[in-house]
This record gives C-alpha cells, structure tokens and sequence, in this order.
C-alpha cells in the first residue's frame, strides 16, 4: 500500500502546528554532517554503539543497544519514582514540534513515535550526566536524586558510548531533558525542589559533563541559566570551549547557516587512424617506410617534454600552512599556554601562544565534530575559529618530535596515548572546512610566525640549498628524457629502414 499520502498528510499537519504555534522559536541544532567532511573519517561522525535522537534511535546497525538502552531508561525511571513511563510521553508530546524544529530535516514519524524516542533517549542520556557530570556526594543533596546514587553506580562503559554522545548527529536537545526532569519529579517533589533540580542541578550536570570530555579547557563558572538555553550537550562545549569570560544575560545567537584547463596542441593530436589507414594502403614502399617513421616518432612519449610534466617528476612539495613545533622549537620560539581566541605571536620575546589540549581516546572525534558543528550552525560573515585552529594543529604537528615539543612547552597533555597516535591524529587527512574559516586573529597569527621563520638566515640558507638541489634534479630529468627519446627515435627509425642497410652492412 502506498504510504506517499500519508507522508503528506503528516508534513502538511507538522507545516501548519509550525505557523499556527508563537513559541516554536528553536533554531536548527542538529544537523547531518556534510560529506565534504564526513570523507575524512567517516567514524568520527556516524555513533557506532548507542544512537540519541530521531536521526539514528532506530538504526538496525546499533540494534544490539536498544534493550540496553531500555534498561538503563526504566531503572533510571524507576529510581524517580514519581510517573507511569505512558505519562512521560504523554507530557512530551507537546514538545513534538519543538523537537522537530530543531533538525534540519522533516521526520516521517508521528508525534507518538518522537515522544517516545525523546523520553527512553533523554533518560538514558541522564543517566550518563548523573555518573559522570556530578558525583553521589552532589545527587544526595536532593531528595528526588539522592534515589539516582544506585541506578548510576554503574559505569556505563565505554569510552564508545562517550564518544558516541558528543557527535553531532547524534544530539537530545536540552529543552527535553527540561522537560523529562520536569515531568518525572512533578509528583514526587515541592515546586521549589523541582525549581532547584532543573535550574542548579541539570546545568551543573551538563557542564561537568561537558568539562570532563572536553579536549581543552572550559570555562569554569557558565551561568546556569543560560547553559539551560543552549541548543544540546555539543553547542554547551563548543561555548564551554570558546568563551573566555561568562556571558551577563545571554549567549549570542548563532545563524544556521574549478579552475579549468586549457589543453594544449602537440604533434600527438594528428589522429593516428589517419596514418593507420595510409599505412594500410597499397602505396609504394618508399612512401610507406616515412609513414611508418611518422608513425612510430608520434608513438613516442613526447609530453614527458612539457616542462610541466617534467615539474610533476619531481615530487611536489607539501603545501605548508606553519612551520612544524620542532622547526620552530629549532629557531628559538617558546611556547606558551593560553585561551583559544588569545592565540598570537610575540616577535619581541619570540612566544606562541597556543591552548592547551588534552588529548585521549575521544579527543579526536569530539574535536571533528565540533568543527562540523562550527561550519554548521555559523553564519557566512562570523569567523570559524576552533576550525582554524585545528587546521594550525595539522601544520604544526607531523611527527613524535613535535608532539614532545609540545608536552615539554605544557602545550599537550596525553597520558593515554602514544605519541604516535597523536600525530595520527592531527597529520592525517585534514579536515575539509565547508567554507574559509575567516579567522583574521588566527592568520595574523599564522603569517606572524611564518615572517619570522622564513626570514631568518638559517632558514634562507636552507631553502637556498633545497632550491638548488631541485633545479639540479629538473636539468638531470630533462636530459634523462632527451637521452631516452633519442634512443627511441633512432630505434623507430633502424625498424623502418634497417640499421644494416644504412651503415652498409651485410647479413
């Protein structure tokens, strides 16, 4: 049976509750990743154990998680004590449209199915927050959440599902995990406790969430109420991440948001089934053995002449964004700690001020996607700064010497990784921005520390060096070319007319 209008029928009543409601003000927050950037690793980006929210819950790959994830949501439930898990979903159901406004795509699923997914998702997702944002000594001090101490005793293993929750396709909105909190203690606790629990406890869950997977430092005092207001888990890092001094009231806004070559005329572009055909005829044969030269002269490999292809021989050197750690280390700069927007170059006391990043088993995709959220959720004239800056984080690290440079400098910290695979991590495949990132302070940055090492006479002297050893090895290509097509010519030519009939020789 076709359901196409059914489809119809649910978008047109999903189009018409959007106009018809004045407090549907939520911007798109949960986007899929462009494959420009999903290319790189697609991993990173695609939850691999658990999926949170309507665009992987139903996944048949993570299938083997859902009863799991049921258990954890009815214990967690239970631990509440107060509603029928029915009248949870029920009281989400009014949040449908909200929820649905938060994703960049329509959803065919009916209000029901969402609310569903909203309350076994979001309570799961409070469980992690309850084990690992707050401690039980923080839980005891609510009547309602001291019940929580048992149900999140547990680990709920797994760097995995750590990971899993931080990628951006994979987000709850906050405004549901409100709301879960709000209807589970609607019978069990005071209005003033209810108040206390979502207003001083959830954010303080989030955020200590958000600062224990956070690759760098976060901003230490964020104010409850407007971590409350960001969009889910992902936007309150990149914020956590990005601020260097709390907001007063509240956080900005942020708007969702080939060259051609001409080919060149040569000797080989004479059509050879032209000459295959003369050749074919019945001709004389001194005019058949020219055809034959002719023939085999536009056999020859003459593009290996175009001094452009010549160029392409030599292998072509790696387009550098910034000297590496260890080149720079080498020349007398120092490196130094600081905040994400204060990175700059101090030509005076040669120092590169640059953050410090904590890098584990979850780093890596946490930092891809919150590039991806960046590109994602910016407008065109707003500045991708942490894109940037992992972007100066390829360059600047290539092998293990730079890692340890930057550990040394208090730059890097990595105790559970080897130093090769944290050069994995930045000297891989960068990752694609889907625009410029626009970031003035950074570049200002980046040609700062480039003028000073390309204007030292070491590094002159260097390139000097390098520059003559490659043109060395252009002029040897060129006459190891000329050489071979002149043997192969002269052997085209002895196939034509015989080598013992020019030099007048007998068999």
């Amino acid at each position: 049976m076709d359901s196409t209008p059914n489809f119809h029928l649910h978008l047109n009543q999903w189009v018409i509750e959007i106009f018809k409601s004045e407090d549907i003000d939520f911007p798109i927050c949960v986007f899929k990743v462009p494959n420009s950037l999903r290319a790189a690793k697609p991993e990173a980006y695609l939850p691999q154990v658990v999926g949170l929210g309507l665009l992987h819950h139903k996944r048949l790959e993570l299938e083997s998680m859902q009863m799991y994830k049921l258990g954890v949501a009815k214990n967690i439930h239970k631990g509440f004590g107060g509603i029928e898990l029915k009248i949870l979903i029920l009281g989400l159901l009014k949040l449908v449209p909200s929820v649905r406004a938060c994703y960049q795509m329509y959803f065919e699923a009916n209000d029901i199915e969402i609310a569903c997914t909203m309350a076994i998702d979001g309570l799961f997702l409070l469980e992690l927050l309850c084990y690992y944002g707050i401690g039980k000594d923080t839980l005891t001090k609510s009547d309602i959440l001291c019940r929580l101490v048992d149900t999140a005793g547990t680990r709920l293993a797994q760097d995995g599902i750590l990971r899993d929750t931080m990628m951006l396709e994979n987000q709850i909105p906050i405004i549901a995990l409100k709301n879960i909190l709000l209807a589970e203690c609607s019978n069990s606790a005071s209005k003033e406790e209810k108040s206390l629990i979502v207003k001083k406890y959830l954010p303080q869950m989030m955020c200590s969430y958000c600062k224990a997977l956070s690759p760098l430092n976060v901003l230490e005092k964020y104010p409850a109420s407007i971590a409350l207001k960001r969009a889910h888990l992902l936007d309150l890092l990149y914020h956590l991440i990005m601020l260097k001094e709390p907001p007063e009231e509240e956080a900005p806004e942020e708007e969702a948001e080939e060259d051609s070559m001409m080919q060149k005329k040569s000797l080989s572009d004479i059509p050879p089934v032209l000459l295959s055909i003369l050749k074919a005829l019945d001709v004389p044969q001194e005019v058949k053995k020219p055809i034959e030269l002719a023939k085999g002269l536009l056999d020859l490999p003459w593009s290996n002449l175009d001094p452009n292809s010549i160029k392409n021989i030599v292998p072509a050197e790696k387009e550098v964004l910034i000297p590496t750690a260890s080149r720079l280390c080498d020349v007398g700069v120092k490196f130094f700690p600081d905040h994400i927007t204060a990175i700059g170059f101090d030509l005076d006391k040669t120092s590169f001020k640059l953050p410090l990043i904590k890098l584990d088993v979850n780093s890596e995709v946490i930092i891809r996607n919150l590039v991806a959220y960046e590109a994602m959720s910016k407008s065109e004239s707003e500045p991708l700064v942490f894109t940037r800056y992992f972007q100066l984080m390829n360059g600047i690290i290539e092998t293990e010497k730079d890692v340890k440079v930057l550990r040394d400098h208090g730059i890097l910290q990595s105790e559970s990784m080897k130093d090769d695979e944290v050069v994995k991590i930045f000297s891989g495949t960068t990752t694609q921005p889907i625009r410029e990132a626009n970031a003035h302070d950074l570049d200002k940055a980046i040609a700062a520390v480039n003028n000073y090492y390309n204007g030292l006479r070491k590094v002159k002297a260097c390139k000097f060096i390098k520059k003559c050893v490659l043109t060395l090895w252009n002029v040897r290509t060129i006459f190891a070319a000329i050489l071979l097509l002149s043997l192969m010519a002269l052997q085209t030519f002895c196939s034509v007319y015989g080598c013992s009939h020019i030099f007048n020789k007998t068999n």
